[in-house]
């Protein structure tokens, strides 16, 4: 009942605010929330109120680790209502519009942190030329604490996880957060892309590296460790390994994505490694899962269609989201990566299959605008109970990046599983 008097008074609210004018959608989104914290809150506002610095449920923690850095810049106060649904994040991302060392990028794959803001990593990020330089970077970062964003900045103006000097520049692909001593460890695993001509879309990709942020309670990130997470390579059928990435019952689970000899396939094939969450960045320390069984080997090309839990044709994109809940295995993507037009999940009883796929909605590529690498954000706790997604949309046009930035940003949807 508490709930059905929520939804009626934000009905009550907007239509009323259309008539007179009276009501912004930012000032109905928080009346509502400051209803329902007075009626009864639900498990979102729950999670608002916690105090800063507890971690939320369910997050991996190792109090015994302590942050190297205290002292990066505080994190700016914020009184906007935080948004509780997908309607609510399009409009949060509707703020970087101000922000002009962030006006868009894609990807925008977010972790929850041990104070209660989230943190979003985004690859190739265009920014307000008039004010930052250069124009486009290979990837950045993004706080948002309640209804307010504000970027990580970065050396020189650079990308957050700068580029090398040979034009390898790294697009984040996942991201785990721990709660430890002091505030946030966050690893994003990374896909490493070599610049190959004039214009940043001419790139070729090479293999995994693994960035570490630390993230001070109240205060911004700062990136405090970056290496390679597994060599180059050429071989379309060896796996990008960080395509995916969760803990589990003390063990973090590494997904990796491949195509076939010819890189011909629409789509890509899903395999899974699996190490102590302490040996992320030790890949010699993982098991592999071959078909059968998990080895401490991985696989070889020739075997890596044994080994695969969904296969490539009509398969995930190159970078998806897996996750588990309430006891089963979801794999969110888009079928058949760029050329497809359906968001699946793809789910499972155990990580190691059989998965059976199933088609959610359309998503599909406009004559104009490019939608692609949909992603699942398990840890942000809707009103609905539903799943918060979102993926990524390019405009066809790349000159509308300068005139029309606002066009290149993550979209959000909220989605019930099979």
């Amino acid at each position: 009942m508490d709930r059905f008097f929520v939804f009626a008074l934000a009905g009550i609210l907007i239509i009323a605010g259309g008539w007179y004018g009276w009501l912004s959608v930012d000032e109905v989104d928080a009346t509502v929330t400051d209803v329902a914290d007075r009626v009864g809150p639900d498990a979102a506002e729950q999670e608002r109120a916690k105090p800063r610095g507890a971690a939320p449920e369910g997050m991996p923690t190792n109090p015994d680790i302590s942050l190297s850095v205290t002292d990066t810049p505080v994190g700016e106060p914020c009184t906007k209502a935080r948004p509780t649904g997908a309607a609510g994040m399009d409009r949060l991302m509707d703020a970087l519009d101000d922000e002009p060392r962030l006006q868009g990028g894609d990807h925008g794959g977010s972790t929850l942190l041990a104070d209660g803001r989230r943190m979003f990593v985004y690859g190739d990020t265009i920014r307000d030329p008039a004010r930052v330089t250069p124009f486009m970077v290979r990837n950045s970062v993004l706080i948002a604490d309640d209804g307010c964003v504000q970027p990580m900045r970065s050396l020189g103006g650079e990308a957050v996880i700068p580029d090398d000097e040979d034009n390898t520049g790294y697009w984040p692909m996942s991201l785990r957060a721990i709660a430890v001593d002091g505030g946030t460890k966050v690893q994003v695993i990374t896909n490493r892309v070599r610049q190959t001509g004039e214009d940043l879309q001419s790139f070729t990709t090479l293999g995994s590296s693994l960035a570490t942020f630390e993230v001070p309670t109240g205060r911004m990130p700062e990136l405090v460790d970056q290496g390679p997470l597994s060599p180059d390579f050429q071989d379309p059928r060896v796996p990008t390994w960080g395509a995916a990435l969760w803990d589990h019952d003390g063990t973090t689970y590494v997904f990796g994505t491949a195509s076939n000899e010819t890189k011909s396939t629409k789509g890509w094939s899903l395999h899974v490694a699996r190490t102590d969450p302490e040996d992320l960045g030790d890949q010699d320390s993982w098991e592999y899962w071959d078909g059968t069984d998990w080895s401490a080997e991985a696989p070889s090309p020739s075997a890596a269609e044994d080994a695969q839990l969904i296969p490539a044709d009509h398969g995930v994109s190159h970078v998806l989201s897996v996750f588990e809940r309430d006891g089963s295995w979801y794999a969110l993507s888009k079928e058949g990566d760029f050329t497809g037009d359906r968001l699946a999940v793809w789910k499972a009883d155990a990580v190691t299959g059989p998965w059976k796929k199933h088609i959610v909605d359309s998503l599909a590529n406009s004559s104009d605008m490019v939608r692609y690498t949909p992603l699942a954000h398990p840890d942000f706790t809707t009103v609905s109970g539903s799943l918060l997604i979102s993926w990524s949309e390019s405009p066809v046009d790349h000159g509308m990046y300068y005139t029309n930035p606002e066009l290149y940003r993550p979209e959000f949807e909220e989605i019930t599983l099979p």
